[in-house]
């Protein structure tokens, strides 16, 4: 059965094949490097020492230099834009020189059509380039070179309409295979993403799942004791949930789940991590909060997470819940917060004693 993920955009798709892709375009332009030598050498065949053979030959030196700086920037740099256009006037520069070659040469000499068509051939399917861009010159060189035939005095005709026609024709199949070939790297990333994603997220609220959340917090409690900043952990436990998820089943007890994940992330800021830590229980990373701040938060996600039942299959289910937290200390884990915050004393407990625990009453 096909699986359809999520589109990947096209700054996704070129950022994530970064590294593949400088390696690619170097070991290209490499290739070409080395192709320099017979195409100087059909050059220096053709044409006795004269103006035009120094002036091809003169041509092929910033090709060459262009060519070197290129595998240097492609080796240091990673703005994908930027390598992008560096690229494209690279091809560029290598097709015109090229064409200018292919005019120099007898009227009556057609081989280098069959460079002409592995140069194009080459840069549609080995050049990592986005196809709108590399489509322009490409075509825009192989029409010149059919046009170009008009003007070579052929020994036969089916010589000359063979060029015309291998010419488009190998163009059209470099540019279908290179098509082709980015389609699949993007279902490629797109499921890789896509599967990424469920591996660190809870199946049923969509939060991120414990591991991911350690992920986080090992992280982010590295960084703010490198940084000497103050770091907090809530941990929100719903009360009597198995009792609710046994009388009325699984399904109302994922709607009270999703619920609250979403009224716990509507009180949480930007930059804070939820997820889910067990059956009914939540917990938040709270990067840059004091043991002051933490309270205040617990204490508003708290009164946004009981304000108002939750209407499941015609019941107004009215949960209650405790939060706890924890601020970081020396010496501390991601792991000992977490433990500490889970022991720690929970917030409003005198109105948690006055409100009750979890109940269902039917509409």
């Amino acid at each position: 059965m096909q699986t359809n993920y999520k589109d990947v955009s096209e700054e996704n798709y070129r950022s994530q094949y970064i590294k593949q892709d400088r390696a690619q375009v170097r070991k290209v332009v490499r290739i070409m490097l080395w192709a320099f030598i017979p195409l100087m050498l059909v050059d220096v065949l053709f044409h006795d020492f004269d103006l035009t053979l120094a002036a091809l030959v003169i041509m092929r030196v910033p090709v060459f230099v262009y060519s070197l700086w290129l595998i240097r920037q492609y080796g240091t740099i990673e703005n994908v834009p930027l390598l992008d256009s560096y690229a494209l006037r690279w091809i560029v520069l290598v097709l015109l020189t090229q064409f200018i070659s292919n005019t120099c040469l007898p009227t009556d000499y057609f081989g280098h059509y069959m460079v002409d068509a592995w140069l194009v051939l080459m840069a549609f399917i080995s050049l990592p380039l986005a196809l709108q861009a590399l489509r322009i010159p490409l075509f825009v060189f192989v029409a010149a070179s059919c046009f170009l035939v008009l003007y070579k005095q052929s020994s036969t005709f089916s010589q000359a309409a063979s060029v015309v026609l291998i010419l488009p024709a190998i163009a059209i199949t470099g540019h279908a295979i290179a098509a082709y070939v980015h389609r699949y790297r993007k279902k490629l990333l797109s499921a890789e993403q896509e599967l990424e994603r469920q591996a660190n997220c809870d199946p049923v609220t969509g939060v991120a799942n414990w591991r991911e959340f350690m992920r986080i917090s090992d992280a982010e409690l590295q960084r703010h004791l490198r940084l000497g900043k103050q770091l907090s952990m809530l941990v929100l436990d719903l009360e009597d949930f198995k009792h609710i998820n046994d009388l009325h089943g699984p399904q109302v007890g994922d709607v009270i789940l999703v619920e609250v994940s979403r009224r716990v992330k509507r009180v949480m800021r930007s930059y804070d991590c939820i997820a889910r830590f067990s059956g009914e229980e939540f917990c938040v990373l709270l990067p840059e909060a004091s043991a002051q701040d933490a309270r205040r938060i617990a204490d508003r996600t708290r009164a946004t997470v009981i304000a108002m039942p939750i209407s499941v299959s015609g019941r107004e289910m009215k949960v209650n819940a405790t939060v706890r937290t924890a601020t970081l200390r020396e010496g501390d884990t991601a792991s000992s917060l977490l433990q500490r915050a889970g022991e720690s004393q929970p917030s409003g407990k005198q109105e948690r004693e006055q409100t009750g625990n979890l109940e269902a009453v039917s509409v």
